[in-house]
């Protein structure tokens, strides 16, 4: 993830997208909610019949969020592979 995470960093670098914390969190909110409507718009036939909601492309929605996760990172100087590291540990710890 450590590439993928300087790739996103020289990205947003290069086109000078110098974001606040608060405005990438806005963000990952936003492309959650369009991944949970691709989702259940793709996946649940109840919700599907009955929803109004615009229909996304849970690839591209994925991308979106995973892009704004890295740069919230790189904001933060949070080293995402430590922390997934950490995170299954603690989860292996549990099963």
């Amino acid at each position: 993830m450590k590439n993928e995470q300087e790739l996103v960093r020289k990205l947003r670098e290069h086109n000078g997208w110098k974001t606040d914390p608060k405005y990438l969190l806005l963000a990952m909110q936003e492309e959650l909610g369009e991944v949970v409507a691709s989702y259940l718009g793709d996946y649940d036939n109840k919700y599907r019949k009955n929803s109004k909601v615009k229909r996304y492309d849970l690839s591209k929605e994925m991308g979106d969020l995973l892009h704004l996760i890295l740069a919230f990172a790189n904001e933060m100087n949070i080293d995402l592979d430590k922390s997934l590291e950490n995170t299954n540990k603690k989860i292996r710890k549990k099963s």
